[in-house]
């Protein structure tokens, strides 16, 4: 058979396909790889045998023995690995569709299913809800590998212990050029965790090496989202905007381009945040 597998958007190579392209090429089929990530499309028409992902269907997922397979990383020819350990979650965040999809956390593979080169990019939902993190840690320590959380940390899970292990990890961002760990603040009434969190992270863990996501455009306000951000820069670490489901609307734009691409450091909210020649 000759089979095309379509990577409809996206920066990161796609681990879905790659485990389609190992259980078809050990097969024997021919696999194709038909990339329109590059692509400004608006809409895209497919017609599809496999489909998977919440952009089709919450419940769809890969038959278990493709979800275990090696993913064949020839497919992007990327030099990193990519892989779950656990999936699920132990929140159930409003914003989120990961514990309608995929319900509780839950142990999932161990590193060896997945992991083909010295860097990889591990894609838990919540690496800490692991009963197993550390052991994952030591493990990840042990053997040198460069490592992107690429979820993020969870503030409220950070403790001595954990954060102690985090700061020997080789951590960096997804593209392996930068030290990076990211983190986030979504909701307002989480304030005192993730600055119980963040104190103690810090400890360990250079301010500078911290990215903290801000969820903007959900179910707060510009003040409220502009108090968060202002508190992590007085904090020490760089907050980075999330805007919910690309919400539209020149306000929230505005403040992730101020954020975002670093105009806070230039100039103050009070003039980069008018639009249409009003204040926010």
């Amino acid at each position: 058979m000759r089979i095309g597998l379509v990577r409809v958007d996206g920066k990161m190579p796609n681990l879905a396909l790659m485990k389609l392209s190992s259980w078809h090429k050990k097969r024997g089929d021919e696999v194709f790889l038909v990339d329109l990530s590059g692509l400004n499309l608006d809409r895209v028409y497919a017609s599809q045998v496999f489909a998977g992902g919440p952009g089709f269907d919450l419940k769809s997922a890969l038959p278990d023995d493709i979800e275990h397979m090696m993913p064949d990383y020839e497919l992007f020819k990327t030099d990193y690995s990519m892989g779950f350990t656990s999936r699920g979650c132990n929140r159930n965040c409003k914003f989120c569709i990961v514990r309608e999809k995929e319900g509780p956390i839950r142990e999932h593979a161990w590193f060896e299913e997945f992991l083909a080169h010295e860097k990889v990019i591990i894609m838990d939902n919540n690496f800490l809800a692991s009963p197993r993190w550390k052991k994952k840690l030591e493990y990840l320590i042990a053997r040198k590998v460069k490592v992107n959380f690429n979820s993020g940390i969870d503030l409220r899970l950070v403790t001595e212990e954990n954060a102690c292990l985090l700061s020997k990890v080789r951590y960096y961002d997804w593209k392996f050029r930068a030290r990076r760990l990211h983190v986030a603040w979504d909701r307002m009434e989480d304030e005192k965790e993730i600055f119980r969190g963040l104190e103690i992270l810090t400890m360990y863990v250079p301010k500078r090496h911290i990215f903290c996501y801000v969820l903007v455009g959900f179910n707060t306000t510009i003040k409220q989202d502009l108090y968060r951000i202002l508190k992590l820069l007085e904090f020490g670490v760089t907050p980075f905007v999330m805007i919910y489901n690309n919400k539209p609307g020149p306000v929230l734009h505005r403040l992730a381009r101020w954020i975002n691409q670093r105009y806070y450091q230039v100039v103050d909210w009070e003039k980069f945040g008018v639009v249409d020649g009003r204040k926010t």
